[in-house]
C-alpha cells in the first residue's frame, strides 16, 4: 500500500472539508479583523487580574473575564480561517424550555448549582457529580463525531445548548469555584470517592478520533523522505478535521481549574491530599509538554495555570516538574516571563527543553521581533544554552520546517561555525540582532539545509539560483521529470543537495543569489535596477 493509499485510509470521514469553502465567510473578513484588534488589549488587561478579593462570586467572575475575551478572540480568529458556522453556533438539538432531562443544558445547570450557585442547599447531591461530568463528556463526543463525520447517536436529541462556549464557560465557573473555596473541592472529592478521582486524575484527555488519525498521519509524512506535495495535503485534511473537534478543549479549562487546586491546597498531613496533587502535578505536566495536547487544549489551559506563575515557589516547583513550556511563550505569561527567577531553569530534561523551543519557534513565527520579544528571548536562549549547551538547539532545528522561521538551525549553525562564544545576554542580543537583519536570500539557504528531499526536488525553481537559465538547475529539472518514486539515486541526491546549498547572495543587496559567478554576470542586467534600488533606499535610510 502506497503511503497516499495509507493517509486517505487513516483520516476517518471526508477528507476534503468542502464546507471550509463557504465563501459568504470571506466578506466579514474585514470587520473580524477590525473587532480582533478591539478584543486584543481586553485579553492582556484580563490576563493581570487574580481574583483574589472579594465575595466568592467575584472573583469568580473576574477570573472568569479572560475566558470571556479568549472566546471572543478565538471566534474571531477561526471565522477569518473560514470555519463552518456551527462551529460558534448551538447543538444539533434544539433547546427546550425546560431543557431536557439528561442533556448537555441539563447537566450543566445541576452540576453548577450543586457545586456553585446552590451548594448550600444541594451539597448533599455532591455524589452525583461522577455521573453528570462523565455524560457532559459524552455528549461533547456525540456533537463532534456528529458535526466533523456526520455520525449519528441515539444521544443527539440531549446535545442542547445555545453557544458552543457556553460549555466551556460553565465548566470553568465550577472549576474556579472549587479552587477558590477548597473546603467544596474536600467535600465534593469526600463524596465523589473513587469514581471522581478517575474522572479528574486518571481518565485519559479524549482527543477523538480525528485527532489520533492526524498525529499517525504526521508521522508518515514525517518519516518518508519522498512524501509529496499530495502526502502534505492529505496531512493537512486531516489536521483541519481535527481542528474542528473541540471536545477536549470545551473542557480544558475545568481540568486545569482542579488541577491547579489539588496542587495548590494539598494538606502535607494528609497522604490523599498528597496523593492527588502528585497526579494534578503529572497530568499538568504531561499535557504542557505534548505537542498534540498543547495544540488542542491552547491558551485555556494556560488560562486555569495563570496562579502557578503568580506564585514563585509554585512557578519553581512545576518547572523543575517538567512543565516550564507551559509558561515559556504564551503572550498571556510575558508579565511572568520578564520576571521569571532563573532557578526555573534547572533540572530541565530533553523532553521538557523540546517543548520549550517549540513553543519558542511558535512565538517566532507569529510575533514580530521588537524591543520587548527580543529582551524576552534573549533571556530565556541564555538561560537554555548556559545550562544546557547547544543540544537544545540541535535537536529544535530537526523540527523546523520548510514554512517557519530557521532561527534553531541558524543559531546552532553560526555558534558552531564561527565559534561563537555566547557567555552574555548581550552576545545573545547581538545574535538576535543579526538574525533579524538576515537576508531574504540567506534565510531561503538555511531553510533549504534544514528541508527535506522531497521538498528540494519540489522547490527547485524557488530555491538556489535565480539566473534564468541556470544550466545547472536545467539540468536538475530534466533529473526531476525523470524521478521515480522509491527509486534513490544517491549521486544525484548529493548533486541536488549541492546545488541547492552553494548559491550566495548578492554582497550588495541579499535578495537574490548564484551558484556560479558566470550565472551572476549573466543575470546581472535584469537584476541591476532593483539591486540599484535597494542600495540607494539603504543608503538614504
Amino acid at each position: 500500500m502506497s503511503l497516499h493509499e495509507k493517509l486517505l485510509e487513516l483520516i476517518p470521514g471526508d477528507p476534503t472539508n468542502s464546507h471550509l469553502d463557504d465563501p459568504q465567510l470571506w466578506s466579514h473578513i474585514d470587520t473580524i479583523q477590525h473587532v480582533g484588534a478591539g478584543i486584543a488589549p481586553k485579553v492582556l488587561d484580563a490576563s493581570r487580574k487574580r481574583g483574589d478579593t472579594g465575595p466568592l462570586n467575584k472573583r469568580i467572575a473576574e477570573r472568569c473575564e479572560l475566558a470571556r475575551a479568549l472566546v471572543q478572540l478565538s471566534t474571531a480568529t477561526m471565522m477569518m480561517s473560514v470555519m463552518p458556522e456551527w462551529i460558534f453556533g448551538g447543538g444539533p438539538a434544539p433547546l427546550l424550555n425546560p431543557p431536557i432531562v439528561n442533556g448537555m443544558v441539563h447537566c450543566l445547570d445541576s452540576v453548577d448549582k450543586i457545586v456553585r450557585t446552590d451548594y448550600r442547599r444541594r451539597k448533599g447531591e455532591l455524589d452525583q457529580l461522577p455521573r453528570l461530568l462523565t455524560r457532559i463528556r459524552h455528549l461533547l463526543r456525540v456533537c463532534y463525531d456528529f458535526r466533523v463525520a456526520n455520525r449519528n447517536h441515539p444521544d443527539l436529541q440531549f446535545c442542547d445548548w445555545q453557544k458552543m462556549h457556553d460549555v466551556g464557560l460553565s465548566l470553568h465557573r465550577v472549576g474556579l469555584c472549587l479552587q477558590l473555596d477548597p473546603s467544596r473541592l474536600w467535600a465534593a472529592m469526600d463524596a465523589g470517592g473513587e469514581e471522581l478521582e478517575a474522572f479528574l486524575l486518571d481518565d485519559e484527555l479524549d482527543l477523538g478520533e480525528f485527532r489520533k488519525a492526524s498525529i499517525e498521519i504526521e508521522k508518515l509524512v514525517a518519516a518518508d523522505v519522498e512524501a509529496d506535495s499530495e502526502d502534505r495535503l492529505n496531512a493537512t485534511a486531516a489536521h483541519n478535521m481535527a481542528s474542528l473537534d473541540l471536545a477536549a478543549s470545551s473542557v480544558a479549562w475545568f481540568f486545569g481549574d482542579i488541577s491547579v487546586a489539588f496542587i495548590m491546597h494539598a494538606r502535607t498531613d494528609n497522604n490523599r491530599d498528597r496523593r492527588w496533587a502528585t497526579k494534578a502535578m503529572a497530568r499538568l505536566v504531561a499535557w504542557s509538554t505534548s505537542k498534540t495536547i498543547r495544540e488542542t487544549l491552547g491558551d485555556s489551559l494556560t488560562d486555569s495555570m495563570r496562579p502557578i506563575y503568580w506564585s514563585k515557589p509554585l512557578l519553581i516547583k512545576f518547572s523543575h516538574a517538567g512543565s516550564l513550556a507551559a509558561f515559556t511563550c504564551r503572550q498571556l505569561c510575558e508579565d511572568a516571563l520578564e520576571d521569571m527567577p532563573d532557578e526555573v531553569w534547572e533540572n530541565q530534561t530533553p523532553a521538557s527543553l523540546l517543548a520549550i523551543t517549540r513553543e519558542l519557534q511558535k512565538k517566532l513565527e507569529e510575533e514580530s521581533m521588537d524591543r520587548s520579544v527580543t529582551y524576552i528571548l534573549t533571556n530565556v536562549f541564555f538561560n537554555i544554552y548556559r545550562r544546557y549547551g547547544l543540544a537544545p538547539f540541535k535537536q529544535a532545528s530537526r523540527h523546523e520546517k520548510q514554512h517557519t522561521p530557521m532561527a534553531f538551525y541558524y543559531f546552532a549553525h553560526r555558534i558552531k561555525q564561527d565559534g561563537l562564544q555566547m557567555r552574555t545576554r548581550e552576545d545573545w542580543y547581538r545574535l538576535f540582532v543579526d538574525y533579524s537583519k538576515m537576508p531574504r536570500r540567506m534565510h531561503m539557504r538555511y531553510q533549504w539545509g534544514n528541508t527535506p528531499l522531497a521538498r528540494r526536488w519540489e522547490y527547485l525553481e524557488s530555491y538556489g539560483c535565480c539566473a534564468d537559465d541556470c544550466p545547472e538547475q536545467r539540468e536538475l529539472l530534466k533529473l526531476r521529470a525523470g524521478r521515480i518514486r522509491g527509486v534513490r539515486d544517491e549521486a544525484v541526491e548529493a548533486r541536488l543537495n549541492e546545488w541547492g546549498a552553494k548559491p550566495k547572495a548578492c554582497a550588495a543587496c541579499g535578495d537574490v543569489a548564484y551558484c556560479s559567478s558566470s550565472c551572476q554576470r549573466a543575470h546581472w542586467a535584469k537584476h541591476k535596477p532593483d539591486c540599484l534600488k535597494k542600495r540607494k533606499a539603504g543608503s538614504r535610510s
